[in-house]
This record gives C-alpha cells, sequence and structure tokens, in this order.
C-alpha cells in the first residue's frame, strides 16, 4: 500500500463528490415518474444499511487492509488472489464506462467539435497525473471541488426559484401508481446506483488517519448525497414534470428554464461544472483502485509504473467497448446492477462477513474450553 494518509474531511470530500456528482447528472428513477425523489430517499436508506452492516463491519475487523487483501486473509490465495482480481476487472470497467460517459456528454452538450476520443485521451492524462500524485493530494483536491460543488448547488437552487419556474403540480399526484414502481426503482438499482458504489471505499479506509472516523464519516457522505439527489430531482420534476426522466440530463433541461428579470439565463455552466467535478473524482478514484489493488495482488513495491499501461487499457475499453452511448448506459444503468452488483456488491462481503463471524466464533470457543489433563 502506498505509505499516506488523509483525514476525515478529506474522506468525506471524496465519497460525497464520488456519489453525488455522477448521480446529480443522470436520470435516476426515471420509472418512478414524479415519484423520483421518493424512490432516490429509499435508495439511500437501503444504502445506509448495506454499509452500515456489511461494509463498515469487514472494514472493522481488517482496519488494514484493502478489500483485495482481506478476501486473501478470509478466503486464503488460492480464492482470495482470483475473487480480487475480479473485483480489480470491476473496477476497471466501471472506470472505463464513466470515462466514456464523461466523452460523450461532453462532446455532445460542450465540445461538439471536439472529436470524443481527444476529450478521453485529454480527460485520462489528468486523471493519471493525479493518480501519480497520490490518495493525500487528491483528498485535498476534494476539499476544494466539494466546495465549488456546494457554490454550484446553491446558486442553482437561488436562480431556479427567483425565476418562479416551479409548479408545484407536477409532482403530484404523490405515488399516483403505487409503491411497486418506487421500490422497482429503489431495489437495487438506487440503492448500487448511486450509493451503493461506494464499496470502492474498501480499498480506500486503510489511508483514513483515524479509523474510528470511517463509520461517521461514510454514513454522514451517504445521507447528505443522498438527501442532495433526493431534493434536486424533486426541484427537477418541478420545474419541468414528469418529463424529466425522458431526457439525457434533467438538470441541464431544466436550468436552461432559468429567466431571472432577463439578465440571469441559460445557468449551463452550473451544471457542467458539477459534472466536470464529479466524473473527475469518480473516474481518479476508479483507476488509482485499480493501480493500487493490482500493486497488493502483485506485491508491488509502487503502484506508480502501474498507472500508464491501466489507463492506456482503459483508453481502449472506452472506445470500443459500445458502439453507441444508448448500449453502455443502457446496461450500465439497468442491467449491470443485477448481473454484477448483486454477486459483487453483496453476495461475496456478505459471504466474507459470515466467514469472519464463524471463525470468530469458533476461535473464542475453542479459547474458552480449560485445557484437560491426560489421565
Amino acid at each position: 500500500m502506498e505509505k499516506a494518509k488523509i483525514d476525515a474531511r478529506q474522506l468525506f470530500s471524496l465519497m460525497f463528490l464520488f456519489q453525488l456528482g455522477t448521480g446529480i447528472v443522470t436520470s435516476i428513477g426515471k420509472h418512478a415518474k414524479q415519484d423520483a425523489w421518493i424512490s432516490i430517499t429509499l435508495g439511500m436508506a437501503g444504502a445506509l444499511i448495506l454499509f452500515f452492516f456489511v461494509y463498515f463491519q469487514i472494514f472493522k475487523r481488517y482496519p488494514t487492509l484493502p478489500f483485495t487483501g482481506v478476501l486473501v486473509q478470509v478466503f486464503s490465495k488460492y480464492i482470495g488472489l482470483p475473487l480480487g482480481l475480479v473485483y480489480i476487472c470491476y473496477f476497471f470497467f466501471a472506470g472505463a464506462f464513466n470515462v466514456r460517459h464523461l466523452g460523450d456528454t461532453m462532446g455532445t452538450y460542450i465540445l461538439s467539435e471536439t472529436p470524443v476520443p481527444v476529450i478521453i485521451f485529454i480527460s485520462l492524462l489528468l486523471v493519471s497525473y493525479g493518480c501519480y500524485l497520490g490518495i493525500e493530494v487528491l483528498g485535498r483536491t476534494a476539499e476544494i471541488l466539494i466546495g465549488a460543488m456546494v457554490a454550484f448547488g446553491v446558486i442553482g437552487n437561488i436562480t431556479v426559484i427567483a425565476s418562479g419556474i416551479i409548479k408545484i403540480e407536477n409532482v403530484k399526484p404523490v405515488l399516483e401508481f403505487g409503491w411497486l414502481p418506487v421500490l422497482k426503482q429503489a431495489v437495487p438499482l438506487t440503492v448500487f446506483f448511486p450509493f451503493g458504489e461506494i464499496f470502492l471505499f474498501l480499498m480506500i479506509f486503510p489511508y483514513l488517519n483515524k479509523p474510528e472516523l470511517v463509520k461517521r464519516t461514510g454514513l454522514l457522505s451517504v445521507l447528505l448525497s443522498g438527501l442532495g439527489l433526493s431534493w434536486t430531482f424533486l426541484l427537477v420534476i418541478s420545474v419541468i414534470g414528469v418529463n424529466a426522466q425522458n431526457v439525457e440530463i434533467p438538470l441541464l433541461f431544466a436550468v436552461e428554464k432559468i429567466n431571472v428579470g432577463h439578465i440571469i439565463e441559460r445557468m449551463d455552466s452550473i451544471v457542467v461544472g458539477t459534472f466536470a467535478v464529479g466524473f473527475f473524482a469518480k473516474i481518479f478514484l476508479y483507476v488509482y483502485v485499480v493501480v493500487i489493488g493490482l500493486a497488493d495482488i502483485f506485491k508491488f513495491k509502487r503502484y506508480q509504473p502501474l498507472i500508464l499501461p491501466v489507463v492506456g487499457l482503459i483508453f481502449i475499453t472506452s472506445i470500443l467497448g459500445a458502439k453507441n452511448k444508448v448500449l453502455y448506459q443502457d446496461f450500465f444503468y439497468f442491467k449491470m446492477w443485477y448481473v454484477i452488483a448483486l454477486p459483487l456488491l453483496v453476495g461475496i462481503p456478505v459471504i466474507v462477513l459470515i466467514v469472519i463471524w464463524v471463525r470468530n466464533y469458533f476461535g473464542s470457543s475453542q479459547a474458552n474450553i480449560p485445557n484437560q489433563k491426560k489421565s
């Protein structure tokens, strides 16, 4: 592992940006229609339970090991190492998806004359440099970026309210189709995206300088990012109605309607800034855990030599991995969580925790058996 430490504020900043940054510019809970904000709130509640009862419990028992190291300790190297590589592949492809999503969105809405591969290449150069500098530098950077994101949020909320474009009737009737569509969106979709993705931080938690603060920091980050997402989607739906779920970036569509006295209009830059901050933090973290995971599995002394090969493969995968963004976004947002996330983010961690409990129980039972003297 890299000999670096971050404090609780930096960890919170990373976790908050990781969850809120990309979730806020996607169509979460689209099939729940005007009740999408309820689906997000329920998803947040499910993620809080998952974090406290599974992820935190695993970390508490192995506070100095990344999850790849925990797998080896729990299952032995013959099972733990291959499983660790499976998780590395998951982080790798999630990172490639986010890079491609960034490139396509920037190319569509902002840099329409710039080829998508060029946008991806430049983005990965920045990510590579950030990875080379290490987790301490990103932690300090995240403290600054979270301030920018909060400022964007405050300005956006004020201008939307001042524009008088909010229509409360757009969010009515509440639960028009009952709880079933809302629950279908919440479990497992919004539980896993974006909240359940904090599983990644089982690779980062060992860098915290005060491990006892992981529980509070993690729960607070999920709670605040969840409330932020829920409020944002409630606001967006109140502005543009259920059609918000038919738009690729509902927030961008909503802010285009801002008009404060014909002076303040088209606050697109707020969404662009939020988008850029969130995706940079997320892509960096995915690439970082891939390289430190590989270094942990193969016992490299330094992870830096792995950065360029990994980033190069991510670049190729992001370009060749899907013919168009409709295909890969449909898989990532609506199918992946059933076929990949359920076993990797819930199934195996729960099995790891059960094995730990069983070992601890039988270990303590053996310790309590008095030595019998031979007759």
